[in-house]
């Protein structure tokens, strides 16, 4: 851990996401991941756009966009989309660092 900067449960939150992509691509439910070389910036775009709009609506569902300080159900919510638009990014650049590498 990077002492204050990010835990290790998030990272291991965010690593088990990545693997749970992997896994739903292997049962078909998708093609590619945004870690697939088969992706280009502009297909990996719509991916994380897609994953941001969730934690936006799970804000607009937790009332924080009506100015509420209080946590609420939907908080969970947020923590877990916020999770998957760092796994997307991350698989993003695990594609343009194997890119790179192969380049």
């Amino acid at each position: 851990m990077i002492e204050g900067i990010v835990s290790d449960v998030i990272l291991s939150d965010i690593v088990k996401e990545r693997i749970r992509q992997n896994e739903l691509k292997s049962a078909g439910r998708f093609k590619y991941t945004c870690a697939d070389i088969e992706m280009t910036d502009a297909d990996c775009l719509p991916v994380l756009v897609e994953e941001v709009g969730e934690l936006s609506r799970a804000l607009l569902e937790s009332g924080k966009l009506a100015n509420e300080k209080s946590f609420d159900l939907h908080g969970k919510d947020m923590r877990k989309e916020l999770v998957q638009v760092a796994a997307i990014a991350v698989a993003w650049i695990e594609r343009i660092d194997n890119r790179d590498k192969n380049s």
